[in-house]
């Protein structure tokens, strides 16, 4: 792999269903730019996803790309993708592309999440500003919108007092159960390398007082009114008896990452919770679970 250019453009045809989520990975991941174009369709819809990252870090962004894809692929059988390509390009001024990318977005009724550089007066809403970096959470995708939603419906709907954050990569679910009210937040993340990067938004979003710890969700002690977790399906069912119960009686459980067709799998992964609302936003969804009987 070549390590003279300066930029290296990444690509690979994906499932056009998965092409969203690759995406947004690969901005992620650190990408200056990433494009998008409809492949020619071989066994099915094909979406070609090209990334232009820096020379120096094409390797790690390859690798975690490969590792994504199989992952993505285990979860449905049918998101084939072909080779990875790399090839040297010019320079770009791929930080006014990438920054292109990152905009302001407003959020249900209350919120607003915007990167450090663009931050807009948004009266009315709650400003969360989030370093876009290698964590997810930027609120550009589905997910991330659709779980800050939920979160706003549970604090509108009920008294939540504590709160638990699973995976929460750039802290922005974290931060935004702060500036909506809730006294006690605790987030949770198995990736280390994310925690500082958390940690700093969270400081920059006056949400300093959230417990964040590093490890599975498995290691929590304690039972909270809100629990949040926007993961992959696969990720969902493994942790489901975790999940669950760190739901405190009366509780709530909302669950992202999931495709329209994994629904079924997840929910019936909950022996002890039910399933009471679904977000959509394009082929994902969002669930809230409640304990039976409630």
């Amino acid at each position: 792999m070549s390590r003279q250019a300066t930029w290296n453009a990444v690509d690979v045809e994906v499932a056009t269903a998965a092409a969203d989520a690759v995406a947004n990975f690969l901005f992620e991941r650190g990408a200056g730019g990433v494009v998008t174009d409809d492949a020619p369709p071989v066994g099915g819809a094909r979406t070609r996803v090209e990334a232009h990252v820096p020379g120096a870090d094409t390797d790690a962004v390859v690798a975690a790309l490969r590792d994504y894809l199989a992952e993505l692929a285990r979860l449905e059988p049918g998101w084939t993708h072909g080779p990875i390509g790399v090839t040297a390009v010019p320079d770009v001024d791929w930080e006014a592309v990438f920054r292109a990318h990152h905009v302001p977005v407003a959020i249900g009724e209350r919120l607003l999440v915007a990167p450090p550089w663009d931050v807009p007066p948004a009266r009315g809403r709650e400003v969360i500003v989030i370093e876009p970096g290698m964590a997810f959470g930027t609120g550009q995708h589905a997910t991330t919108r659709t779980c800050l939603e939920e979160i706003e419906a549970a604090v509108r709907d009920r008294r939540v007092v504590s709160a638990l954050d699973v995976g929460t990569g750039s802290g922005v679910l974290a931060a935004a159960l702060v500036r909506l009210g809730v006294p006690q937040v605790v987030a949770i993340d198995v990736d280390l390398a994310v925690l500082p990067l958390a940690h700093a938004n969270l400081a920059r979003n006056r949400a300093d007082a959230v417990h964040l710890v590093g490890g599975p969700v498995a290691s929590v002690r304690g039972r909270f009114d809100l629990v949040v977790a926007n993961l992959l399906a696969d990720t969902i069912v493994a942790a489901a008896d975790d999940l669950a119960r760190a739901v405190a009686t009366g509780g709530r459980l909302v669950v992202s990452g999931v495709l329209a067709e994994q629904v079924a799998r997840v929910t019936g992964a909950f022996a002890t919770l039910r399933p009471t609302a679904e977000r959509r936003d394009g082929p994902w969804r969002t669930l809230r679970l409640e304990p039976v009987g409630a």
